[in-house]
């Protein structure tokens, strides 16, 4: 048998919905949260868009587009194996040309040049020199060491850089 308590008089009523201002701040907060992640997208697509433009002027400067097999202007660089994980990570210009492989990072004066003939093997793997983004990277190896890159179509990359 299920007893009823009395309803007591001095009590207030509970309705089975939230008060006015607990939903008015729960509004506020996801806006606030929208606004935050819209304002750091926004944020992040103008900086890609400067480094693209930067490492596209650098290619211009070092290449004539004849010479061009492949070129990737916001690369991002994963370091070389040899100098393991503390080492800056950094986007930059990564360009092919029918001799070489070439990388300058934005902000660094010395470009990595690796010469055709030195490279031992290229792939694909998932994380370099202990860093990873979840999604695969193109990895050269060459003279004993390996550097890695986050480019948008790493097969390209080998297709082109294996001899055929």
């Amino acid at each position: 048998m299920i007893v009823a308590s009395p309803l007591r008089v001095d009590e207030p009523i509970r309705l089975p919905y939230p008060e006015p201002m607990n939903v008015a701040i729960v509004v506020l907060i996801v806006v606030v949260v929208v606004a935050l992640v819209a304002a750091i997208l926004i944020v992040t697509r103008t900086a890609l868009r400067r480094v693209a433009l930067s490492s596209g002027r650098m290619i211009a400067e070092n290449f004539s587009e004849k010479d061009i097999v492949l070129s990737d202007p916001a690369a991002n660089f994963f370091g070389l194996a040899s100098k393991g994980g503390r080492q800056v990570r950094g986007n930059g210009a990564l360009v092919l040309t029918l001799h070489v492989l070439w990388f300058r990072r934005i902000g660094s004066t010395k470009p990595l040049e690796i010469p055709l003939t030195t490279i031992e093997f290229v792939d694909i793997v998932r994380s370099h020199a202990g860093k990873s983004v979840g999604q695969d990277l193109l990895r050269v190896g060459f003279g004993g060491d390996s550097a890695a890159w986050y480019v948008n179509d790493p097969r390209a990359w080998i297709d082109s850089i294996r001899p055929q």
